[in-house]
């Protein structure tokens, strides 16, 4: 098919092949699902869905049973722009389950109902269709995982900003999935197709050092070749490395829970993925992934399965750690179709509500019967769909970790570095912490290997400097020459419980942004939403520190920090262990929401 911002009077039927993601590449049932951003929690019900699926695939029957319950579904795979054209006189709402062809042009058609189109991976590479749909006639966006989200809004700003957007995982119905009690072996699967996008240089290499390991070690191949050179490269270069009696190229494998009864291990050595159903599925039935670290895997999948280097994987391979419960478990809870599918469910339903476009029936449709051909259908005009999709519903990552000691870990953090502390000075009770141990200037000191503080407070840098330690008078928020200087010769920059004291935070962090520091920098803050703090509002006690000029949470830190262009690497939790009851409160609700703990840390690059 031909890829044009204008309708094209075909759809070729020749061009309908499964792209190479792994979301539908090689896999067993395929699905979506995920964290909701923005829905009214309501289903779809008396509704005509028209599903569009451009790939003869799983999803389909998938989608079907799951929707057809209490709406008239149609699951299409056009073929001509007509098809679609006449899908559009029929339904309430459309669904485009790719952002390709097909969405390129129901977006340009007049007088159809809400549409709403799903975005995998690849499709954010491709500009004819990123550029060629009409985002302003858009009604909303699925996006299978939240990288996928964040890198198609940095690439495709302009085009996406007036369409609603939410993010869904893929998702599997685990009683397709047999759960088996497998452990460490000498079995290791690839599952999906054969091609750039699958880093086939990598899982080269990962074959070696399997070899050098134990020759023990065999490999299965589940999947086809996509693209000829990749082929011959490497047969060639499994036949150099004399190991073509223990690579089996099992070819396009149906059957993959089937396939996966006798596996131990299943690799991923992909450069580029959205929510790859070769990992969950492999997860689901008990099979241990290791996983590649593309952006975005540690995300989605436990870090402890994700690998950088040859080195790591080595070590993935080999040690014990193997819980096949553990990874059952893990599905079922981040992508499980019963669960996940309804989340699309609710955003659809919020997508119609909110169109203004009505639907015949208030209850569940009677199988099968006649459409009507007199809806009312309101289209938006641009400025008004600019203002009505407006996200104030902003997706949190599913797996959040937390700590029961900032301090701890900051420390930690330090250990062994050349460490810059902004904020040395703990005003007005830094005398009474040294004198405890608690306070963290002196904790650093004690593990890093060399020190600079800097603070506002001249008396407390004054009592640091005769106490022996390199300390300096700097306002971050206008010395900034003074303040790369300091940097100059540091490992990593730590700036703990800081920027809520700040006038102008803003200057601040375009300050050490321009000190072109090329190392991590540690930033942490007290919580905005801390379950603490509300549960002390309710007592009219507001827990706050008098000099505080500004309250974060994870979102708002995340777009301050991301709009003076820091990268954020990892972020996490934090909470003071009490012997309180309110501390006991807490740690019973953290493990479902560690949002609620006490504060935020960030670690980000400039």
């Amino acid at each position: 098919m031909t890829t044009s911002q204008d309708i094209l009077k075909e759809i070729d039927p020749a061009c309908h092949k499964t792209p190479d993601n792994s979301e539908t590449a090689g896999t067993g049932s395929r699905k979506t699902g995920h964290e909701l951003a923005g829905s009214s929690g309501e289903s779809l019900t008396g509704a005509r869905l028209a599903i569009v699926n451009t790939f003869d695939n799983k999803f389909n029957e998938i989608y079907r049973t799951c929707f057809e319950k209490y709406n008239e579904v149609k699951v299409v795979q056009p073929r001509t722009v007509e098809e679609l054209t006449e899908l559009t006189k029929w339904a309430d709402i459309i669904w485009s389950t790719w952002c390709n062809e097909a969405a390129v042009h129901l977006s340009q058609m007049d007088n159809r109902p809400p549409l709403v189109t799903h975005i995998r991976s690849y499709e954010i590479l491709m500009p004819g269709f990123m550029t060629g749909v009409k985002w302003d006639r858009v009604d909303g966006a699925i996006f299978v995982a939240d990288h996928i989200r964040e890198i198609a809004n940095e690439m495709w700003p302009s085009q996406l900003s007036c369409t609603k957007q939410v993010t869904v995982n893929n998702c599997v119905r685990l009683p397709d999935y047999p759960f088996y009690e497998n452990g460490p072996g000498g079995n290791i699967a690839y599952v999906g197709y054969l091609n750039h996008k699958k880093g086939i240089g990598l899982l080269l290499q990962c074959i070696q050092a399997a070899a050098e390991l134990d020759r023990s070690y065999r490999w299965h191949i589940a999947g086809a070749f996509q693209e000829q050179r990749f082929e011959v490269y490497m047969k060639h270069l499994i036949a150099e490395m004399g190991l073509a009696d223990r690579v089996n190229f099992c070819g396009w494998v149906k059957d993959v829970p089937g396939f996966l009864k006798e596996m131990n291990y299943v690799v991923s050595t992909s450069p580029w993925e959205g929510c790859p159903n070769n990992i969950i599925e492999a997860m689901a039935c008990g099979v241990k992934p290791l996983i590649h670290n593309w952006r975005g895997a540690r995300d989605l999948f436990p870090e402890k399965l994700v690998f950088n280097t040859i080195d790591q994987f080595r070590i993935l391979l080999t040690e014990t750690n193997y819980d096949p419960r553990g990874y059952r478990n893990y599905v079922e809870n981040h992508f499980n179709a019963e669960t996940n599918l309804k989340k699309i469910d609710s955003f659809l339903a919020a997508i119609l509500e909110q169109s203004g476009h009505k639907t015949e029936s208030s209850g569940p449709p009677v199988q099968n019967s006649q459409p009507s051909s007199s809806l009312t259908i309101q289209r938006k005009s641009t400025e008004q769909a600019k203002t009505d999709s407006i996200n104030y519903f902003q997706p949190l990552a599913k797996e959040m970790g937390y700590v029961d000691n900032r301090k701890q870990f900051t420390v930690d953090f330090c250990r062994g570095k050349r460490v810059l502390h902004i904020g040395c000075a703990d005003t007005g009770i830094m005398q009474q912490r040294i004198q405890e141990s608690n306070f963290l200037h002196q904790q650093i000191s004690s593990v890093a290997e060399s020190l600079v503080g800097v603070d506002i407070n001249n008396e407390g840098i004054a009592y640091l400097s005769d106490a022996g330690y390199d300390v300096h008078t700097v306002n971050i928020e206008t010395d900034g020459e003074l303040l790369k200087e300091l940097t100059s010769d540091i490992d990593v920059i730590v700036m703990p419980e800081v920027i809520e004291h700040l006038d102008n935070v803003g200057a601040a962090l375009d300050n050490i942004k321009a000190c072109d520091f090329d190392g991590d920098i540690l930033i942490s803050t007290p919580n905005a939403f801390s379950f603490r703090v509300f549960q002390l509002l309710a007592q009219n006690i507001e827990l706050v520190h008098p000099d505080h000029n500004h309250y974060y949470s994870v979102t708002t830190l995340s777009t301050l920090l991301r709009k003076h262009g820091f990268d954020i690497k990892r972020m996490l939790m934090y909470y003071w262990p009490t012997d309180d009851e309110l501390c006991e409160q807490l740690k019973r609700v953290l493990p479902s929401c560690p949002y609620l703990a006490e504060g935020i840390i960030a670690i980000v690059k400039g």
